[in-house]
């Protein structure tokens, strides 16, 4: 590749119908199913706070070849649909456009960038270890088969609730980071799509469920428990199975469960099964992080 003939642009400068079908082409021999058109890109976008003026393209003889979607919400940034045209990977492209988001981040000066990354992707995972992401956690890709359960109605102390409602809660309600696809903001963005039920207590919000229809199929958004209760895990079991036994001919599944998650028992318990699992990686911002040593950048 003659470095005249290469070059990275914002995004923004392509119309959603080109991004959408360059994130199709580059993921079209990945291991999951990705297909999007534009108005699913669009609201990904807004969901997600993905920031196109930011994302990057990257561009030979000013063809598109390559891609990274990068979102921030105050000092965090977040990378995702990094991808290449198979003709073009292994050669440098990929690792030019990470360099790229990361000079981004530093003259933006955020504290920290993000990326999720299946564990069986060799080759992505030593790239960000080249570029300086470490390890941060494991997270779960959960799917549950239709058919396992029998019609009930929710027991006592489950109402269906307004998304509203049921987030005033979240931030008492989680003693622990969600993945950003499920952060507050994510949730927010994309709650007049959302359904929920509440479980209350002597009239007190105990526990919550937030869902929408995905191909036939539930796919949870949230699921939260006061964690100050010692029967926490029961609850969020209740939740699930009331969810499961009122549509029993539905499937669902639930994306970037932490493995260290106190409520991951609640999902195994009723026959989830881990589908893909993902690494959670962070590189610390050097010029945030002063006496961390620059990795590989």
């Amino acid at each position: 590749m003659e470095p005249s003939s290469f070059s990275l642009v914002p995004a923004a400068q392509l119309p959603y119908d080109h991004l959408a079908r360059l994130i199709n082409q580059t993921f079209a021999d990945y291991y999951l199913t990705v297909w999007l058109d534009a108005y699913q890109f669009e609201r990904m976008c807004y969901e997600e706070d993905i920031d196109l003026t930011k994302s990057v393209v990257a561009m030979v003889n000013d063809v598109p070849v390559g891609i990274s979607l990068f979102s921030i919400r105050d000092s965090q940034g977040w990378i995702s649909g990094v991808g290449v045209l198979p003709l073009w990977r292994r050669r440098g492209v990929a690792i030019r456009i990470l360099h790229h988001i990361q000079a981004v981040a530093r003259s933006d000066k955020l504290a920290n960038l993000r990326l999720e990354v299946l564990t069986q992707n060799a080759g992505a995972l030593a790239l960000y270890r080249q570029l300086g992401f470490r390890w941060e956690r494991d997270l779960l890709v959960l799917t549950l088969e239709p058919g396992l359960f029998s019609y009930l109605s929710p027991p006592p102390g489950i109402l269906r609730a307004d998304p509203d409602t049921l987030l005033k809660a979240y931030h008492r309600f989680h003693s622990m980071r969600n993945p950003w696809q499920r952060e507050l903001p994510s949730l927010e963005h994309r709650k007049k799509h959302l359904f929920g039920w509440g479980m209350w207590e002597n009239d007190v919000l105990v526990a919550y469920i937030l869902t929408h229809i995905q191909s036939g199929n539930y796919a949870i958004a949230d699921l939260a428990v006061d964690p100050q209760l010692p029967h926490r895990l029961q609850l969020a079991r209740t939740l699930l199975l009331a969810l499961h036994t009122e549509r029993p001919d539905m499937g669902c599944h639930i994306l970037n469960v932490p493995t260290e998650s106190p409520l991951l028992p609640a999902f195994t318990g009723l026959s989830y099964r881990i589908w893909h699992r993902q690494h959670e990686m962070i590189w610390l911002v050097p010029d945030a992080h002063p006496l961390i040593q620059p990795e590989g950048d």
